[in-house]
């Protein structure tokens, strides 16, 4: 269990850090396109800014699913990537198929791999919406 947490908090912590520094690079790329790029119409920037954010969330949710599958090859609670990455990617999702499950002392890692995605995707949700008042099409009160 004590392996569990520490490998499953070492991960956790990578992959916030991953998402932090992505967040960061996304608004300055949005900030750069919406404000900087000559479109004659604002509002295809605006548009092209939130294609960026949401395509660069992708981007970032599938960079931090295949850390964790990484780490749950690492940890020996499968034997190959590309049944951690899928399981990884239900379990990051909180979907939970079942049809794949990790080695047995490895069960309380694969929650926390759940906890985790469930925050970080909650988090990019929020990032999503507030990029689409601040850079994107949406107004405050008008569409929220």
């Amino acid at each position: 269990m004590v392996s569990n947490l520490a490998i499953g908090s070492a991960i956790i912590a990578l992959t916030f850090f991953i998402h932090s520094v992505g967040l960061i690079w996304l608004t300055r790329l949005m900030s750069a396109v919406a404000e900087r790029l000559p479109f004659r119409d604002r509002q295809t920037a605006k548009i092209i800014a939130m294609l960026i954010a949401a395509t660069g969330l992708m981007i970032l949710l599938s960079v931090e699913i295949a850390v964790w599958a990484l780490g749950l090859v690492s940890a020996g609670a499968f034997a190959d990537f590309e049944t951690a990455l899928y399981f990884s990617t239900s379990t990051f999702a909180t979907v939970g198929f079942g049809d794949v499950a990790p080695a047995p002392e490895w069960r309380l890692l694969a929650a926390m791999e759940g906890v985790a995605g469930f925050l970080i995707i909650g988090w990019s949700t929020v990032y999503l919406v507030t990029a689409g008042i601040r850079f994107g099409p949406f107004e405050r009160d008008t569409h929220f």
